[in-house]
C-alpha cells in the first residue's frame, strides 16, 4: 500500500479563501476560556456586585438606606447630574473600546491610563497653540490625542511582538511612566502661570466640545463621535473580513500563522489602534469636561475601561450600554458622598467585585 505524501509549506504563501477560514463560533469558543460571552453573567455580576456594596454601606454608613438611595438613582436627581453621567460614559466608551480591541485581538492593554493622561496633554497643549480655533482646533486636538495614545503605546507593542515580552506587564509600568512625564512636561513648559495647581492655561471657550445641556452640565457632542466609533467598531469586527482575521489571530494564532495570517501585523496594530482610542478619551475629556489638562483629572478612567469592556462583553454596542450603567454608579457614587459618610472610593470596591465576578468561569455558565 502506498502512503500519501506529506503535507508541503506551500499553504503558507497562498491567499487565505473563505473556505479556509473556520467559524466564528470556534473563535468565541477559544474567547470564553479567556473572558466568558453570557449576557446572563454580566446581569449577575452588576446585581451581586451591587449588593455587595450595599452590605459595606451597613457596615459604614449612619443611614444605608439613604446613602445606598443616592448611590442608585442620585444621578437622575438633577439635569447636571445626569449631563455628568453622559460626559463620564463619553470617556468610559472610548477606554472600554481601547481594552476591547486589545483583548478581541489577543492583546492586554493595562495602559489605557497612561495612554489618556498623555492624550489629554496633547489635546490641552494642541488646543491652545493651535493657532485656530473652534472646529478646526478641536479635530487638530483630537488627532494629537490619539497619535499620541498609539504612540505611547508603540514600545510595549514592538517588544510584545518582536521579542514577546508580556505587553501586561510593560504597558502596566508606562502608565507610571506616563503619569511622571506629563507632570514633568505641566510643570516645567506648560503650567499656568495663574494657578496654583499643576494645570495647564483654560482653554478658550470656541475649542469646547459643544454642550447638548444647559450649562453647567459637561455632557458634550462627544457622546455622538463615541457611538460613531463604536459602530464603526462593530462593523469592523463583526462584519469584514479584516476583523474577523484579527480576532483569529488573537484568539489562534498559531492556527491563522497556518493560513497564512500575519498574527504578528494584527496584534501590533490592534495595540496601536487601542493606545489611539485611549488617547483619544483623554481629549475628549479635556476638551468636553475639564477644558484644560489638570493633574489627577482622569479618575482611572483607563482602568475602569476595562470593567466597562468585560461588562459589555468586549462587544462595542454592549460596551455603549455597560459605559452608561457604571458611570450611572459613578454620578451616583458622587451624589452618595455628598449626602451621607460613604466614600465615592466604593465604587472601586464595586470595580474590583465585578471584575472578580466577570471573569470567572463558574458564574452565569449557562449564559455562555
Amino acid at each position: 500500500m502506498t502512503q500519501a505524501p506529506p503535507p508541503t509549506d506551500a499553504h503558507n504563501d497562498a491567499p487565505v479563501t473563505s473556505e479556509q477560514i473556520p467559524p466564528r463560533t470556534n473563535w468565541f469558543t477559544a474567547a470564553r476560556r479567556v473572558v466568558p460571552l453570557g449576557l446572563s453573567q454580566s446581569v449577575i455580576a452588576v446585581v451581586l456586585g451591587v449588593v455587595v456594596c450595599f452590605v459595606i454601606m451597613l457596615f459604614v454608613a449612619e443611614n444605608p438606606l439613604e446613602a445606598f438611595g443616592s448611590f442608585v438613582f442620585g444621578t437622575f436627581r438633577n439635569p447636571y447630574s445626569i449631563g455628568s453621567m453622559i460626559a463620564i460614559a463619553t470617556v468610559l466608551v472610548l477606554t472600554a473600546l481601547a481594552a476591547a480591541v486589545g483583548f478581541r485581538a489577543g492583546a492586554f492593554n493595562i495602559g489605557a491610563e497612561g495612554q489618556l493622561v498623555l492624550g489629554g496633554l496633547a489635546a490641552a497643549v494642541v488646543a491652545g497653540n493651535a493657532g485656530v480655533q473652534g472646529i478646526g482646533a478641536q479635530i487638530l486636538a483630537l488627532v494629537a490625542a490619539t497619535v499620541t495614545g498609539a504612540l505611547w503605546i508603540a514600545v510595549p507593542a514592538v517588544l510584545r511582538v518582536k521579542f514577546r515580552t508580556n505587553e501586561i506587564l510593560t504597558t502596566l509600568m508606562f502608565n507610571y511612566i506616563a503619569a511622571d512625564l506629563a507632570l514633568f512636561l505641566v510643570t516645567d513648559f506648560f503650567r499656568d502661570p495663574d494657578s496654583g495647581a499643576v494645570e495647564t492655561p483654560p482653554l478658550d471657550e470656541s475649542v469646547w466640545l459643544a454642550r447638548i445641556l444647559p450649562p453647567p452640565s459637561p455632557a458634550n457632542v462627544g457622546v455622538f463621535l463615541v457611538v460613531v466609533i463604536a459602530v464603526l467598531a462593530w462593523i469592523f469586527f463583526d462584519r469584514t473580513r479584516t476583523g474577523m482575521r484579527m480576532e483569529a489571530a488573537g484568539l489562534q494564532p498559531a492556527f491563522a500563522e497556518y493560513l497564512g495570517v500575519k498574527s504578528g501585523r494584527y496584534l501590533f496594530v490592534s495595540l496601536a489602534v487601542s493606545g489611539g482610542l485611549a488617547g483619544l478619551a483623554g481629549g475628549v475629556a479635556v476638551l468636553g469636561i475639564t477644558h484644560s489638562y489638570i493633574s489627577g483629572f482622569s479618575p482611572q478612567y483607563g482602568f475602569l475601561g476595562i470593567t466597562v469592556a468585560l461588562i459589555g462583553r468586549l462587544r462595542p454596542l454592549g460596551i455603549l450600554v455597560a459605559a452608561a450603567l457604571y458611570a450611572s454608579l459613578m454620578t451616583g457614587a458622587t451624589a452618595m458622598q455628598a449626602s451621607s459618610n460613604v466614600p465615592f472610593s466604593l465604587v472601586f470596591v464595586l470595580q474590583g467585585v465585578l471584575i472578580l465576578l466577570i471573569t470567572s468561569q463558574r458564574l452565569g455558565r449557562s449564559g455562555s
